[in-house]
């Protein structure tokens, strides 16, 4: 008698993307870098994202949706959350990217999840050479409870650490190119800085976004010296 062989199980992955204006060639490279792991892509997207980034995620999901900004990452993050439908999530920016190596071991390491919350490195290339690393909880479970905080910086840590997943650093990396030009880095900076000013004046007692605040204004000091 042949006996067939039960599928293996494996936790469904649903990624969650900002949609932010990208070069398309960088937008298609995060894309494919995924696209191959993920069972649902979710896209959350705004008036400013512009045509090229919404005519390139139309080729990867109809999970597209619309929704105005409103200077909140979080609340972005959190609408994305909503549409997911796996089991865990994941993130990745729109200027970012997983070596093929690693997007195997994050469908491997879905088959066994553990329940846990995992940081991934995120290393960002400079122009000058150097390499930045910061590791970031990247994939975590579906589960209720788990939501982002603070509109700008934000953060999922906080909510699953309330409602007790545990988290487990690994080695694996995800490649970010949004620091590799200094005008790109000015861009960014120019962006944030309006958020983390309103931030500071409405939670005062919120220390890691005052923290973020001081550097980001000892930046702008630096980049109006610069200027001189």
């Amino acid at each position: 008698m042949i006996v067939a062989k039960a599928p293996e199980w494996r936790a469904a992955l649903s990624f969650n993307i900002i949609g932010t204006k990208t070069d398309p060639r960088v937008l298609e490279r995060m894309f494919k870098s995924i696209a191959p792991i993920a069972d649902q892509i979710v896209v959350i997207g705004d008036d400013k994202a512009g045509l090229d980034f919404f005519r390139v995620a139309r080729r990867y999901t109809d999970d597209l949706y619309m929704y105005p900004w409103r200077n909140d990452f979080a609340l972005a993050r959190n609408r994305a959350l909503l549409h997911s439908r796996g089991d865990y999530i994941a993130w990745i920016d729109t200027d970012e990217f997983y070596e093929a190596a690693v997007a195997s071991r994050i469908y491997n390491l879905m088959h066994r999840p553990m329940g846990k919350a995992y940081y991934i490195w995120q290393v960002s290339a400079k122009s000058d050479g150097d390499v930045i690393y910061v590791p970031q909880v990247r994939i975590f479970p579906n589960v209720p409870g788990a939501k982002w905080e603070i509109p700008i910086h934000e953060q999922i840590l906080p909510s699953l650490q309330r409602i007790g997943v545990p988290t487990e650093l690994t080695d694996l990396r995800v490649v970010h190119y949004g620091y590799y030009k200094a005008r790109q880095v000015v861009q960014k900076h120019r962006r944030n800085l309006p958020l983390l000013m309103r931030r500071v004046r409405t939670n005062p007692e919120d220390a890691f976004t005052r923290s973020n605040y001081e550097k980001a204004m000892a930046y702008e000091r630096s980049v109006r010296r610069r200027a001189i």
